[in-house]
């Protein structure tokens, strides 16, 4: 399907990765793997084609195309709606429905056989691409992404970056390529979001390459693993999981292979040295030389990060009551978020707070860190120490101090050591800690932002998506500093393992109010499952009675006159079908005719055309109508 060839890539005089060969076959779930900075992202580039191809060779099967997303293909056209943008997936359909507008309009003046024959193929065309459902197609992919019915007619410079790359990750699903690329897909979804699309793609048809810092999502998603290390691509058969217990295994066994090879490597040198002196021994002296030069050295694995171990520490306890939350009432644009909210944070908590976008998780925690304003009462507990960390926060770094200074300057009590070590863990390794905040990206900037949080000996956090910037790696070693920090936790994240590993309770946004599960994630989920379940055979035990409700004369006078609704619509719809088919066989017969009796009814057939684009719009029409009728009597009370 396609082929990476013999490939090799170099930056700045360093290569990335040499001689990779990978064969990426049909319906594979693959997550590309590896450190920051060995090469991911540059990989996906050089096999989309934006990056050239300057050693090796990318083939690929005839006739498949590729998808493609990441992280810098926010739309410039911000005047489109939100429906307008993603419906460009459908390029030839959309193209087909504007020739047909064109020609209808043409027919008026000129009913040419030409056109004629013209308008009868776009249509047949138009009838297999399915034209008829795009709006509903795009509109299902885009609400399973999150967003309202409400909004689709919204033009796009409404929303906020991680929006727009929510309508770039429709538009890319509704294209369907052979092989999806997607990197970091989920940076800008919520947890429904995140569910929504990977059961979308479990059943995807097509091939897809993730890599991405999610470790449940990659679990869930992939069924092969592919790790760019030590300028190589390492091949895996399973998920992130299987993949980590099989590198351990992996990299023992290059580890013993490599100390092999150098105890084979210092005899051989043992033995030059010893009989290079001696002429009579020459000729094995050279033979032996140009063996060890020939021998290719076994490099290990680099973990440069495995064994490093950071701490979180408490200047100060708190009080045992952290925060208190009394009838919080909070809102914007006349929406509102939260109506008399109680809520009480306790020392030792480690909360996760969740909920789909625009239930106000950020909202609830800027009110915690009393960053906004709103109605209620927040009272903070006896020596309560905060750090907040949030997107906002980086307007607080100082631009022309480098980055160890920013650190210092919050933890001047720390050595420089203590301080290269934690930033380490945030991906800022050797030279790199003297670079000027100023010159720093967005996301580089958030991870010094977050380690200040981190630094402070504050003892209660409060984190907002600390985990967007971060590769795996570094996430595994937060966690495990998270767990033994002594102090009070509240974040929101969208990265559940982050979630099941650290939470001892769970805050939930639903209805206008923050509801509290005591208990970790896992057992919130099967809280939630078995809540939903119970919903369920409520909901189909309601229904049972409901309709064996003999005795209850009101109802069964209101189901009647709803049967008698849905029987003229059924006939309105029966009717309007049986015109359609009528019409439809007599465009064929009329088409039979046309192409043999030049300028005969060719009236007729531009009117029977535009009665069957109109007659398939109202029948889909009615057939939803009807649908919606025969729920309404299913829920009658």
């Amino acid at each position: 399907m396609l082929h990476i060839q013999n490939v090799s890539f170099e930056f700045g005089g360093n290569y990335l990765f040499k001689e990779i060969d990978w064969f990426i076959k049909p319906r594979e779930r693959i997550g590309l793997i590896g450190k920051n900075g060995a090469g991911k992202s540059t990989l996906l580039k050089l096999i989309i084609g934006k990056y050239e191809i300057r050693e090796g060779s990318i083939n690929k099967s005839g006739g498949i195309n590729l998808g493609y997303l990441s992280q810098d293909m926010i739309s410039e056209d911000g005047n489109q709606t939100i429906l307008e943008h993603a419906k460009q997936a459908f390029e030839r359909a959309l193209f087909i429905q504007s020739e047909l507008e064109s020609l209808y309009a043409l027919m008026e003046t000129n009913p040419s056989e030409e056109n004629i024959q013209k308008m009868a193929d776009y249509q047949e065309e138009f009838d297999a691409l399915d034209g008829y459902n795009i709006d509903t197609k795009t509109a299902e992919i885009l609400e399973g992404l999150g967003f309202k019915t409400l909004d689709l007619d919204r033009p796009m410079k409404e929303f906020s970056g991680g929006w727009r790359m929510r309508v770039v990750l429709a538009k890319m699903l509704l294209e369907e390529p052979d092989i999806m690329l997607m990197d970091e897909p989920t940076n800008h979804l919520d947890l429904p979001s995140i569910e929504w699309l990977e059961g979308y793609l479990s059943n995807y048809p097509g091939s897809v390459i993730i890599v991405s810092h999610d470790r449940e999502f990659l679990n869930k998603m992939i069924n092969k693993t592919a790790e760019l290390s030590n300028q190589k691509l390492y091949l895996w058969d399973g998920n992130y999981d299987f993949y980590l217990k099989a590198k351990v295994e992996r990299d023992d066994l290059i580890s013993r292979q490599a100390a092999n090879q150098n105890q084979y490597i210092k005899e051989q040198e043992k033995f030059i040295n010893r009989f290079k002196a001696k002429a009579s021994k020459a000729k094995a002296v050279q033979s032996r030389i140009k063996m060890v030069d020939k021998i290719e050295r076994i490099v290990e694995i680099d973990e440069d990060k495995s064994n490093l171990k950071i701490d979180f520490k408490v200047s100060n306890p708190s009080g045992k009551v952290v925060m208190n939350l009394s009838e919080i009432q909070q809102g914007f644009n006349n929406q509102t978020l939260f109506d008399g909210v109680n809520r009480e944070i306790v020392r030792g908590d480690k909360i996760a707070l969740i909920g789909a976008n625009g239930t106000g998780k950020s909202t609830f925690l800027n009110i915690i860190a009393n960053e906004i304003n709103f109605k209620g009462h927040r009272k903070e507990g006896h020596q309560v120490i905060s750090s907040f960390y949030a997107q906002h926060q980086l307007e607080s770094l100082h631009l022309d101090y480098e980055i160890l200074e920013e650190l210092q300057y919050d933890a001047p009590h720390k050595t420089e050591m203590e301080l290269r070590n934690m930033l380490g863990c945030f991906l800022f390794g050797g030279d790199d800690v003297f670079k000027k905040i100023k010159v720093l990206s967005g996301g580089e900037k958030a991870r010094v932002s977050l380690a200040k949080t981190l630094v402070s000996e504050a003892n209660f956090l409060l984190l907002d998506e600390p985990t967007n910037h971060l590769d795996i790696d570094s996430i595994e070693i937060i966690i495990e500093a998270l767990k033994r920090y002594e102090g009070t936790l509240i974040f929101v994240s969208h990265n559940r393992y982050f979630i099941e590993k650290l939470a001892n309770k769970v805050w939930w946004i639903e209805d206008k109010d923050v509801k509290e599960y005591p208990g970790d994630y896992t057992e919130y989920l099967y809280k939630i499952h078995q809540s939903q379940k119970s919903i369920e055979s409520t909901i189909n035990k309601k229904k049972t009675q409901k309709l064996n409700k003999k005795n209850s004369k009101d109802s069964w006078k209101q189901k009647d006159k709803k049967d008698d609704k849905l029987k003229k619509l059924q006939k309105k719809l029966d009717k309007k079908e049986e015109q359609l088919e009528n019409a439809q066989v007599h465009l064929k017969a009329l088409e039979e005719q046309l192409n043999t009796i030049e300028g005969t009814n060719q009236s007729e057939y531009v009117k029977l055309s535009k009665e069957y684009s109109n007659a398939t719009t109202l029948v889909n029409h009615l057939t939803q109508e009807a649908e919606k009728m025969i729920e309404e009597i299913i829920n009658l009370e």
